[in-house]
């Protein structure tokens, strides 16, 4: 058979109320050339039936008895890929009809990208706000640098990259679950990286059973602190400017910080005991104690009911959504 341009796979496992949206999404992009692969790993609930009701030539499906480790899984879809391109699509997140157009497209253009992201909308509950991205092309370092110094939002669901450059860097190992950071940030310093400038993918927070938010909180920080000690280890390679140097090492370790601190919070709106997430505070001490501000969020996930807790975060997600809003409002009427 003739390869395709993209394989869109779609891993999913008990999701019987998000996954026929991820497929639909899937199914509905205006690009002829993809080939969308569907993987129950071991669901228990009705997502089979769900994803029999999918019939269409460019739709593979497979179905597990047992559920595999969720790396596993992931190395299992990689292999199955026959596209040049990949992306990778959540069971919770969904895609614009556009999003593969726009992906292709973007690489006919500039043949020299790593990989490409795209500009997101992030869904925290009701509430939506724009994810951070960057210009259209973007060297490599500046990107790591901008992403370490949280001005860009990168979600798996909107990254495509080569299935080559995928099988080159090889499995994920066993005891890595953040797979889409595990590849990217390898692969963005092999080149510039491309961004589609409209908001073509959609990625979901704060759903009940978020596999990324279920992480403990130690497993997540170890990870996390491993991502961008490679990093850092790579872009001390690259990099000869002292100045840029040194303010790059002081994002990596306010970057640790903040994303342990905020996976405190995703895991008590979860439920955790509160007693756990203390004693996880105390196993994670070294990843933020240098940075002080970082403390409060930590706190407020120990001391604040989840309920309460869940109703804060919706409220700075709309507070920050809004003050996006009047930042592209006066931009506009400044270009007029």
């Amino acid at each position: 058979m003739t390869s395709p341009l993209l394989t869109i796979v779609i891993p999913t496992v008990n999701r019987a109320h998000f996954v026929g949206r991820a497929i639909e999404s899937a199914l509905a992009q205006d690009l002829a050339d993809i080939e969308i692969i569907v993987s129950d790993n071991g669901s228990t609930d009705g997502t089979a039936e769900v994803i029999a009701r999918y019939d269409d030539p460019r739709l593979r499906k497979y179905r597990h008895t047992k559920t595999m480790p969720p790396q596993e899984h992931g190395n299992f879809l990689l292999d199955a890929a026959r596209g040049e391109f990949f992306l990778g699509l959540s069971d919770d997140d969904y895609i614009e009809p556009d999003f593969a157009r726009c992906a292709v497209n973007l690489y006919a253009r500039h043949s020299e990208l790593s990989f490409i992201y795209a500009a997101c909308t992030l869904h925290i509950g009701d509430v939506e706000l724009p994810a951070l991205h960057g210009p259209e092309v973007e060297d490599g370092l500046d990107f790591i640098a901008a992403f370490f110094g949280n001005l860009r939002n990168v979600c798996w669901c909107a990254c495509v990259t080569r299935v080559e450059d995928l099988r080159v860097i090889g499995p994920i190992p066993s005891d890595r679950f953040l797979g889409d950071m595990f590849y990217w940030t390898k692969i963005a310093f092999r080149g510039p990286v491309g961004c589609i400038q409209q908001p073509v993918a959609h990625y979901t927070f704060m759903t009940a059973d978020n596999m990324s938010s279920g992480i403990r909180v130690i497993n997540w920080a170890r990870e996390v602190q491993t991502l961008a000690d490679e990093s850092s280890y790579r872009f001390h390679e690259h990099c000869r400017d002292g100045v840029q140097l040194g303010h790059f090492d002081r994002s990596v370790r306010r970057f640790v910080a903040i994303s342990v601190a905020d996976q405190f919070v995703w895991t008590s709106i979860r439920g955790a005991a509160k007693s756990s997430l203390l004693t996880a505070a105390w196993a994670a001490l070294p990843y933020y104690w240098h940075q002080p501000i970082i403390w409060k969020r930590v706190f407020a996930a120990l001391v604040i009911p989840k309920t309460t807790l869940r109703r804060l975060v919706l409220w700075k997600a709309a507070t920050a959504a809004a003050a996006h809003q009047r930042i592209i409002r006066n931009w506009r009427k400044h270009l007029l």
